[in-house]
């Protein structure tokens, strides 16, 4: 009788064993699959989570799980970023990777949060993201700190004395990076001659423009996206405005397919180009494209920052040696010196990376080029 006992225990057990590891782990993406932001940054996102996570399953997937890609369209708004963020939480995902725009990471975290679902965003820098909770995480640096290189560069690199700043009002990213530059800008000694403001889906930028022209300003901060931004590049150029632009991170590749030849002698802060001297990000551009000369220019800085947010949270997976959420959570919030594509990432206690370096590129009619790498002080 005991060892028919002791065989039928260890039957159940086995039984457990077998149920646990057969249980998938869910991982939402959310990103824009609609609507007008649709741009590279979101569709490459989500294309390098596919891609890494048939490449986990094809190893054996995680602590013997295989891995289930929920791909959740936003639409392109807050609004459908909680529709998004709802879908997450009834699918009982285990954690979340997105959103790409700041505003969308917004209203997803909203939600994610008291649902106690961990999320990394790859690419949203407004600082208020991660201070929704302690679910919520990044892998990029965010605005304060951006707009901080940016007003330095301008300053000390382009001698620059006075700015204007375009700023799209309908986008939180927009509105937070303007303020950030303006305040370290005028600290350093340097003036804005106009703060103009436009709505997001403007084509037309010629009143903004005129009153733009007569200031004659040393450089024009741009912090929107690739349309926004390029349009009044080339407005103003047609107008005859000479002065340098400059822009953030939300300048992807795409802006070379609106910008023509205008976009020639600008500049951007970012978070990772193919020339930046980081191993990681060399074994990364080895994995995607095989021989380095089969890489290609212009590589979205999203690949990168998708992939570093996915390994952060595998590794924190495997280090938490569960599938429980806050046990993941847990994991995450300790993460400390994860070499990865962008950098070595440790999380400070609000979910952001810690000591986080900036890129600024020049860009030419059709190429951005690696100007320099910008560490915090």
């Amino acid at each position: 009788m005991r060892y028919l006992l002791w065989g039928l225990i260890s039957l159940f057990m086995y039984s457990i064993s077998i149920a646990d590891t057969t249980e998938k782990i869910k991982i939402a993406v959310i990103t824009a699959q609609t609507g007008d932001a649709v741009t590279s940054s979101n569709t490459e996102s989500l294309a390098t989570a596919r891609k890494m996570i048939a490449e986990f399953n094809q190893q054996g997937g995680i602590l013997g799980h295989q891995i289930e890609l929920i791909a959740l369209d936003n639409g392109s708004s807050p609004l459908g970023s909680k529709i998004a963020a709802r879908k997450a939480i009834k699918a009982n995902v285990h954690a979340v990777i997105g959103a790409i725009w700041s505003s969308h990471s917004l209203a997803a975290a909203s939600l994610l949060q008291p649902a106690k679902i961990p999320m990394i965003s790859p690419l949203s820098t407004n600082p208020r993201v991660t201070q929704t909770g302690d679910y919520i995480f990044r892998a990029c640096f965010i605005d304060p700190f951006q707009g901080k290189v940016m007003a330095h560069f301008a300053y000390h690199d382009l001698q620059a004395r006075n700015a204007v700043i375009l700023t799209n009002i309908n986008r939180d990213y927009s509105i937070g990076l303007s303020q950030f530059f303006k305040n370290t800008f005028t600290e350093l000694g340097g003036k804005i001659l106009l703060h103009g403001e436009y709505q997001g889906k403007s084509i037309e930028f010629t009143k903004l423009l005129r009153d733009l022209k007569h200031l004659n300003p040393d450089i024009v901060y741009l912090p929107g996206g690739d349309t926004d931004s390029s349009l009044i590049i080339r407005q103003a150029k047609k107008m005859g405005i000479k002065t340098t632009y400059l822009g953030g991170d939300s300048w992807s590749i795409d802006i070379f397919k609106y910008g023509k030849n205008e976009l020639e002698g600008s500049y951007q802060t970012t978070h990772w180009h193919e020339d930046t001297p980081i191993k990681e990000s060399k074994t990364l551009l080895k994995k995607l494209y095989g021989d380095t000369a089969n890489i290609q220019v212009n590589v979205n800085d999203t690949i990168p920052l998708t992939y570093d947010s996915i390994m952060l949270l595998k590794q924190a997976i495997i280090r938490a040696g569960s599938l429980d959420r806050q046990k993941i959570r847990d994991a995450l919030a300790a993460t400390q010196n994860y070499e990865g594509a962008t950098g070595t990432i440790s999380f400070d206690n609000n979910g952001d990376p810690v000591n986080k370096s900036a890129v600024i590129l020049y860009l030419d009619s059709t190429t951005k080029h690696f100007k320099k790498n910008v560490s915090p002080e």
